[in-house]
């Protein structure tokens, strides 16, 4: 990333779509990226696109608008652009990314992805927990992903044009905090 190069993000309804948290996520970039990371109100101009997770009602208010943007969604995975797409807001769009989503029974806990990816679900859906193209993610885990999986960020900050480290002490401190979340 030049110098003065801002990359924006659309952030569906923020206010809604949060239920766990999972705004923290553009926290976590903010404060990795900084004031070159502004907001947009338009999907098709955003270089970063998320959809946190929201309760039923949230998602039922919301269907007609959800359904507007399945074609950009379906464009963004189809590209592999950076984007993360949580909880409900995955189911919905889970056939844009070719995925059937069933029901199970549900699973709570922190886990550790097949990818070695560290996060939180809580879900009856039969989704993977962490579904990538690119730089296009899916996932059941809740809260800011990012700040739970510092090799995660780094690299998808990469395929946003801004080169971040973590450093040896955030990295030991998520590393903690992943440990105590595990029982370890």
């Amino acid at each position: 990333m030049g110098a003065g190069e801002v990359i924006t993000y659309f952030s569906f309804q923020p206010e809604h779509f949060n239920n766990n948290g999972d705004q923290g996520n553009l926290e976590v970039l903010k404060s990795l990226i900084g004031d070159s990371f502004s907001p947009t109100e338009s999907i098709e101009l955003a270089d970063f696109v998320m959809f946190g997770d929201a309760s039923i009602a949230v998602m039922q208010h919301h269907a007609a608008a959800l359904e507007k943007l399945r074609a950009a969604v379906r464009a963004r995975f189809v590209a592999g652009n950076p984007t993360l797409v949580v909880g409900r807001s995955y189911e919905f769009f889970a056939s844009e990314l070719g995925l059937d989503c069933g029901r199970v029974e549900r699973v709570s806990e922190f886990r550790l992805s097949a990818e070695g990816i560290f996060g939180y679900r809580n879900t009856d859906n039969n989704l993977p927990d962490f579904f990538q193209k690119g730089a296009f993610i899916g996932t059941n885990f809740f809260g800011p992903l990012f700040a739970k999986n510092p090799e995660l960020t780094e690299k998808f900050c990469r395929s946003l044009g801004a080169t971040v480290e973590f450093g040896a002490k955030r990295k030991d401190f998520v590393e903690e905090i992943r440990r105590r979340s595990s029982g370890g």
